[in-house]
């Protein structure tokens, strides 16, 4: 693995799966549960950190996550005093082309894949079992609702959930 930074006075409970090939900055005070015993709400019972080649991964200070997957072809960033709850699946990429002439195809690999950044601003809360894709910005303070899709910006000081998550109320 190549490029990994870690910032001071982190935790770490149980093992962390992390695939490399791109970027992955970790800032100071970040807190990982990874496994059945640190995070009882059942799901994912590993965090997953996935980076691939040229891709940059970056988590601020402050942040805390647990058994979710994190999954990086382009750029997610992460800032300080993010909480990401178990089971999230934050996904900057489609995986698959939408071309079913392509995607059922060997060419499916990287042909035609739409992929976009993730921005999740500070002091932002993502319930458990949230999924948030790609190209979407998460307003600062905001709250994601437990198992809420995430596929459109949502502006700051904002509560929003359900499948497609919508607007529920002001901070």
């Amino acid at each position: 693995m190549k490029d990994i930074t870690i910032g001071k006075k982190y935790k770490i409970y149980g093992n962390i799966f992390i695939e490399n090939s791109g970027k992955i900055v970790m800032g100071d005070n970040f807190k990982a549960n990874s496994g059945k015993r640190y995070n009882p709400i059942g799901g994912d019972t590993v965090l997953r950190l996935i980076c691939a080649k040229n891709a940059e991964l970056s988590i601020g200070n402050n942040v805390g996550i647990s058994n979710s997957t994190i999954y990086c072809t382009t750029k997610i960033v992460i800032e300080d005093n993010v909480a990401i709850g178990g089971g999230c699946k934050i996904w900057d990429t489609d995986f698959h082309s939408l071309d079913p002439t392509i995607r059922l195809t060997a060419l499916d690999k990287g042909v035609n894949i739409k992929t976009g950044t993730i921005h999740i601003k500070k002091n932002a809360f993502i319930g458990g079992g949230a999924v948030i894709l790609k190209g979407v910005t998460i307003g600062e303070n905001s709250v994601i609702g437990a198992y809420s899709l995430v596929s459109a910006d949502v502006p700051a000081n904002e509560i929003w959930g359900g499948n497609p998550a919508k607007f529920i109320r002001k901070l």
